[in-house]
């Protein structure tokens, strides 16, 4: 089992990463098919021969806050998990999510993971399983942890994606690391500063009723401007030593 424990109504932050860390996350491609799977996997299943442009459409939509078509997925059940934020970085993925029991956890990422699989094993001519297992679970229990974890998958890992070495290195340039936060799609930070609402979200409500709001817009806009002017700070520092 993928779990040591399983605590319900504690928001929980999952981690998977790619076989022999492939980078099936640096094409567009593959990430809009990923977001349209977490958003098939949580409420029932894809429809079978889909088109290539279809797909992302329908991921691009997704991010976007728009509803799509029924004829693209089968609704089988009521949303699995509740995700609070996500990040796609090159060969893996983030997800702060709220899951109500064992069995809907592990029934999201059997889906999730299988499907995508499926998809990319055909789309290469390649066998096999893509992601390793077990996949890591942590829970997350009290206010500090929560905000150190949205911190990290909306911000650091994205920062992965925009400069790799950055965390040992620093940030070369503030204001495009900010611009790039602001503007990748796959991760919540848009969400976040309120540019968008991703429908593979939980809804605002869930946001309240376990304190993840971060106090809104302009607050998470200076929580995220105070850690970037440290880490530009830890950057030029190098060369003034």
């Amino acid at each position: 089992m993928p779990y040591r424990f399983f605590e319900e109504n504690l928001p929980l932050h999952i981690l998977s990463r790619t076989v022999e860390g492939r980078e099936i996350f640096k094409s567009e491609e593959n990430c809009y098919r990923f977001v349209f799977q977490i958003y098939a996997a949580n409420i029932g299943k894809p429809v079978l021969n889909l088109y290539r442009q279809d797909v992302i459409k329908a991921g691009q939509a997704l991010l976007n806050g728009e509803d799509i078509s029924s004829k693209f997925v089968t609704k089988e059940h009521p949303p699995l998990i509740d995700i609070f934020d996500f990040v796609l970085p090159i060969t893996h993925f983030h997800f702060y999510l709220l899951a109500p029991s064992k069995k809907n956890l592990a029934l999201f990422m059997k889906k999730l993971k299988g499907g995508f699989a499926k998809y990319f094993n055909l789309k290469n001519e390649r066998q096999g399983t893509l992601f390793s297992a077990p996949y890591k679970l942590i829970q997350v229990e009290n206010q500090f942890q929560s905000d150190a974890l949205i911190r990290y998958i909306t911000i650091i890992n994205t920062l992965d994606v925009y400069q790799p070495g950055w965390r040992e290195k620093g940030l070369r340039d503030w204001g495009k690391a900010y611009e790039f936060l602001e503007n990748f799609q796959f991760s919540s930070f848009p969400d976040r500063i309120g540019k968008r609402k991703a429908k593979i979200l939980a809804p605002e409500e869930v946001y309240e009723k376990y304190s993840l709001k971060m106090g809104g817009k302009k607050e998470f806009e200076k929580f995220t401007e105070n850690f970037l002017n440290e880490k530009f700070i830890s950057f030029n520092s190098l060369f003034l030593e």
